[in-house]
């Protein structure tokens, strides 16, 4: 498939930046229809700027409306972070929410811009759609309706009640109240997930690798009507996609777990949709490696794979991984090997994480525990792994920030079908679907399968546990916790903090299931108060 990666064009930059503050929803046309949206490369230009509104580059990951890749990691239980100026992440972690926590107005700024591009792409689309084809219509408001439907997700879920800003709005029309989850979800994020869904093909118009495909909506449908406890649309949206499944060659479940995380496979069909990064002086990476990598045997010395060790994995959530025999070591497995206690662990274990004198890496060298990088140097000894998940693979950095070429995952085929497990066992509807699905995860990732007599909260804590695994380090515990809402026991339970000194305490509290509004965005529109619960 070739690729067309999705970098900020000038263009749409400019227009961007004629608008001033976005916290108030106020739109200002400094480039007006008329002198921009008026040829084919024009449109090409806006969606290419609005795919690269969502992407976050800088080393805090807070620049983009779809901010926090592997920081999401440090705000749950999966990770411990030192540098308490990585804002607004260290502070989240922390259970120290408060409107006006440094980077949390960005996010919800950075939000509402990309969403009000959108609105200016499909305002302009509906006002030139004589002067394209059909199928480019389609192309240009599926991608516009997809973005703006994720942003939405996201907004509802940090914040959840929100304006609704549904088309391009004037001065007058500005300062909004607050729309309910519920409003939100039915007016807006379905139906624009239902438009895209039924503009866009499997596979991405003109090949452009990184943008919104049929396949992305149905399964961003599904995490939508999940997140609103509908259930019953979660299964028949999940449905869809597990049909399409069987006769498309575009989405499926792959075999191999580690092959998903590859960056010579980064196009496959679990990935449903990604957040785009390329290397190569472009200015176009990630900066994944740098707070979370691992520096790796045989690296050239330029690499700059680990360099600020500031990342440590939790000891809790390593210690809940169960061996190939389906117990942890706490409850006695006997799968446990004394000469490397860290063996038999299965695929999916040893895919995620570089262990210590036990992982080989592709070049054949042996992953020492000399090379672990952690925030504790206990730790580093009692628990020396460090992350790989696909996101550490790069061998040369010719940068310091932005040259990690990994794409950030943001749905995968996997995460819909246990998306429909857990509405299945919600709804009380346990059945043979539900085993199948649970089965083909442990499968792939060399365990045994789940046992049949369980009562509704058991397996209802087999899929949690599940989700945990498989989608560790993918910016997914944090928003699971919290919508489940037993972020305060699963934090409660954390006391490796003060065994190894990892520099910081995780808290949450009742409060921060979910986040302020930012104290800008209030002043600027009185109207979004009264604030959350707690703030």
């Amino acid at each position: 498939m070739k690729k067309c990666y999705i970098f900020l064009i000038i263009p749409c930059l400019a227009l961007l930046m004629s608008c001033n503050d976005l916290l108030d929803l106020k739109p200002e046309d400094a480039v007006s229809n008329e002198t921009f949206f008026n040829t084919k490369t024009d449109f090409d230009q806006a969606i290419t700027g609005l795919y690269s509104l969502l992407r976050p580059t800088n080393s805090d990951a807070n620049d983009g409306a779809y901010a926090g890749n592997l920081y999401w990691s440090v705000c749950s239980d999966e990770g411990f972070y030192i540098y308490s100026w990585t804002n607004p992440w260290f502070d989240i972690s922390r259970g120290e929410l408060t409107p006006v926590t440094s980077g949390i107005s960005g996010i919800y700024a950075n939000l509402y811009r990309t969403i009000y591009w959108a609105n200016t792409i499909m305002n302009a689309m509906d006002k030139h759609k004589s002067d394209f084809n059909e199928d480019y219509q389609k192309f240009i408001m599926g991608q516009s309706h997809f973005v703006r439907a994720i942003c939405y997700i996201r907004l509802t879920s940090l914040w959840g009640a929100v304006p609704m800003v549904d088309h391009v709005y004037t001065p007058a029309e500005a300062k909004l109240p607050r729309s309910s989850v519920n409003a939100i979800t039915d007016s807006l994020i379905i139906p624009d997930l239902d438009i895209a869904a039924n503009s866009l093909d499997e596979v991405p118009y003109g090949g452009k690798a990184g943008m919104a495909t049929k396949q992305a909506a149905i399964g961003m449908k599904v995490r939508a009507y999940l997140y609103n406890k509908d259930y019953e649309n979660t299964i028949k949206a999940a449905g869809e996609l597990m049909t399409m499944a069987t006769h498309s060659s575009n989405v499926g479940f792959l075999d191999d777990y580690k092959s998903i995380f590859s960056n010579s496979n980064e196009d496959n069909k679990e990935i449903l949709f990604a957040l785009k990064y390329t290397a190569g002086g472009t200015k176009q990476g990630s900066t994944f490696n740098t707070p979370f990598g691992s520096k790796l045997p045989g690296l050239p010395a330029e690499s700059m794979n680990g360099t600020w060790a500031s990342f440590s994995i939790t000891p809790e959530l390593l210690d809940s991984y169960p061996l190939i025999d389906g117990k942890t070591v706490a409850q006695g497995s006997t799968a446990v090997v004394d000469s490397d206690v860290w063996a038999n662990r299965g695929p999916r274990f040893e895919a995620t994480y570089y262990i210590g004198d036990h992982s080989v890496l592709g070049n054949g060298m042996k992953y020492t525990k000399d090379f672990v990088c952690n925030i504790s140097n206990q730790c580093a000894k009692d628990y020396p792994l460090t992350l790989n998940k696909g996101y550490m693979n790069e061998d040369n950095k010719i940068d310091y920030l932005q040259e990690d070429e990994s794409d950030f995952i943001i749905l995968r085929y996997t995460d819909v079908l246990l998306m429909y497990a857990e509405a299945k066992t919600m709804l009380g509807q346990v059945d043979q679907s539900v085993y199948d699905i649970l089965d083909k995860v442990r499968d792939r990732a060399g365990l045994p399968h789940v046992s049949r007599v369980q009562s509704a909260a058991q397996m209802m804590k087999t899929i949690q546990d599940e989700r945990k695994w498989e989608f560790a380090f993918e910016g997914i515990r944090y928003f699971d916790i919290r919508r489940w809402g037993i972020a305060e026991d699963v934090f409660n339970t954390i006391t490796s903090d003060e065994k190894y000194d990892f520099g910081s305490h995780k808290v949450f509290k009742k409060s921060n299931y979910l986040w302020p509004i930012p104290q800008d965005a209030i002043d600027a529109n009185p109207n979004l108060l009264p604030n959350n619960e707690g703030y």
